[in-house]
């Protein structure tokens, strides 16, 4: 035997990362579940084609690129001759994702496909954007909040009362929000958080004042860069503490006005009159009254361009009422939140990938001069096949979720699909109060559970993960743990939501639908005979419909203020319940041997068994992570 050295002696085998499309069981049968079988053909091409994109060497190192080049502000905020100057760069990596991104119409597919799919447009777009996510390198960010102020613009353009002056400006808005033409698409922040608070709004600083552009002598005429549509009427100063996607073409926005906080909508930058070079950029345009004090420097998301911003008379269109900024602002949320579980169970997927590919590679002492690969150590596949079968309830809540909103958007549809014709309320005017409490419920659940597992694929990697491995950046675990641990904190840290669905179920009065939808969700989808659920549990294990009864006796009993201090509690023990219903259903399926396992194995963990009442074995946990026993085909 020789000694080794840098060039010779053993080198790891790499490990292939395969299309998740094909590789990912559990995406699979969530298409399965989720999509009808005549969208599910008209879908599954691009869906294939974009999990290879997205994989690509020319992705990965755009990536690299973005993560190097960070974002920065040229000469630190100043010119040359120490007056502020806010001109922001960003990587030439994280421009063409962007690019990439609008190209491919992530967000566009949720309005441009509805012809085709109808209200399934949207379980389709969020498929999509959980392929992309952990290769976007945080571009997902600007488009979460473009599909939130499209969705927001596109509910004020179907009322016939909106004036023509605004209805002019949203449409023109509209339109690039839903591009796919890079040239011309917009992407869009969302500026709320300000130093008084963080999703607490109440203490606003940043005042509107109603004041047409004909009765500010400063700034007369002024049009936005890129339209020449004039401005709004509002004047809008004050300071953001916390505003990513800063480098974003239009922003909404709350502002305080005599009558109360007030959503507006502004573009980010504007044509004055008379510019000249020193006055403005190479494009003729300037900031629309907008100064970025600062960059924000973080633990992940570091190529997501985040900052503290003064507002200093930026011009703003008023969206809806004046006085009812929160409300507005509740529509964009919807969509952001459900974005952000989107990305955590994107995140997860590609995790799980990369521990599935390197499992197959890795070689390790097995005792007595043996050696094996990880993919046949049977305390190894155990650990995954929990992380696998945790990855998979998320999976199905989350696009569970997605579904319920489809249906809120269309509501004249009358579409259903299989098994999920039983867990869609038969009463229309559920849905809407169904997706209310799913939307803060699934955020917080997903986004909090999702952390610790993309730690446990990083860990899965020993060593290797936990490097930034940006020679190999297909491989960087890492980074998606870094950026995906902030999705548990962006649109509304855990404690928020949880506090936000227990007020919506005591609210004085839509709670009582919020109660009745979900009640109606989880006893139509859990047999009440528990002897035909064939999950091979005892008489004693946890059920999800008895849980739920406890639970909803609970909401019943208390009041608001006797029931936050559980919130959290409450929001696990519903969104287990949920699970339970949607992994059962899964099963029902095609009674599939591997997603009984894992429904199994969901209820004994929630028994307090753990893995006591789980009868696994090597080839049935394999069977869960990798679809089917080595030789023999997936059970798909």
């Amino acid at each position: 035997m020789e000694p080794s050295s840098s060039e010779k002696g053993f080198f790891q085998p790499s490990p292939e990362l395969p299309n998740q499309f094909h590789d990912d069981v559990c995406f699979q049968r969530a298409l399965k579940l989720f999509l009808p079988p005549d969208i599910r053909s008209a879908a599954e091409p691009e869906l294939a084609q974009l999990g290879e994109d997205v994989l690509s060497d020319q992705i990965f190192a755009w990536i690299t690129d973005a993560e190097r080049n960070k974002p920065y502000l040229s000469g630190a905020g100043r010119d040359a001759f120490g007056r502020p100057r806010s001109h922001l760069v960003v990587g030439e990596g994280w421009r063409r994702l962007q690019e990439f991104g609008l190209r491919n119409g992530f967000v566009a597919a949720g309005y441009d496909t509805v012809s085709e799919y109808g209200p399934f447009a949207r379980v389709v777009q969020f498929f999509r954007l959980h392929l992309w996510t952990a290769s976007a390198a945080n571009v997902t960010c600007p488009s979460a909040m473009q599909d939130g102020a499209a969705r927001l613009l596109q509910l004020h353009l179907a009322r016939p009362d909106l004036d023509p002056a605004r209805r002019i400006a949203f449409e023109n808005a509209f339109r690039r929000l839903t591009s796919r033409d890079p040239a011309i698409a917009w992407t869009s922040g969302q500026w709320m958080t300000e130093r008084t608070g963080g999703s607490d709004v109440s203490l606003t600083e940043t005042l509107a004042r109603y004041q047409p552009s004909s009765e500010d002598p400063s700034h007369p005429g002024l049009l936005a860069a890129e339209d020449g549509i004039p401005l709004g009427p509002w004047s809008i100063s004050g300071f953001k503490w916390f505003s990513s996607a800063t480098d974003s073409a239009m922003t909404i926005l709350l502002a305080r006005t005599p009558k109360g906080i007030s959503a507006f909508f502004a573009p980010m930058r504007r044509r004055p009159p008379h510019a000249t070079t020193s006055q403005a950029s190479p494009a003729g345009s300037e900031l629309n009254g907008v100064r970025i004090q600062r960059l924000k420097h973080k633990f992940g998301t570091q190529s997501l361009p985040t900052a503290e911003l003064e507002l200093d008379g930026m011009r703003a269109w008023l969206i809806g009422q004046d006085g009812r900024g929160v409300n507005e602002i509740a529509s964009i949320l919807t969509l952001t939140r459900i974005h952000s579980a989107v990305a955590a169970v994107g995140y997860l997927g590609r995790g799980l990938g990369v521990a599935r590919a390197y499992a197959k590679v890795r070689v390790v002492g097995a005792g007595r001069g043996r050696r094996l690969p990880l993919s046949e150590s049977p305390l190894h596949m155990r650990t995954l096949a929990g992380m696998t079968a945790d990855y998979h309830g998320l999976l199905l809540l989350t696009f569970f979720t997605s579904y319920v909103l489809g249906l809120d958007e269309h509501p004249n549809a009358g579409q259903t699909h299989g098994r999920l014709a039983a867990l869609t309320p038969p009463d229309a005017k559920l849905v809407a109060p169904l997706l209310r409490v799913l939307t803060p419920l699934c955020k917080a659940y997903v986004c909090k559970t999702a952390v610790p597992l993309l730690y446990a694929c990083m860990e899965s990697l020993g060593g290797l993960g936990y490097m930034l491995n940006e020679e190999t950046e297909y491989l960087n675990v890492a980074r998606l743990f870094r950026d995906g641990s902030v999705l548990a904190i962006w649109e509304g840290t855990t404690d928020v939501l949880s506090t936000d669905f227990v007020r919506a179920l005591k609210h004085p009065r839509g709670g009582r639908d919020c109660l009745d939808a979900l009640d109606r969700l989880i006893t139509a989808g859990w047999p009440k005979d528990t002897n035909e659920k064939g999950t091979g549990e005892r008489s004693s294990s946890w059920c999800p419909l008895a849980s739920w009864q406890v639970t909803k006796a609970m909401i019943e009993a208390r009041s608001q203020d006797e029931l936050v201090g559980d919130a959290r509690q409450i929001v696990w023990s519903v969104a287990e319940a949920i699970i339970a219903v949607l992994l059962y259903s899964d099963v029902q399926g095609d009674g599939d041997e591997a997603a009984r396992d894992i429904l199994d194995r969901f209820v004994a963990q929630r028994s307090g068994r753990g893995s006591q009442g789980y009868a696994g074995t090597l080839q049935r946990d394999k069977a869960i992570v990798y679809g089917g026993v080595a030789g023999t085909p997936s059970r798909l």
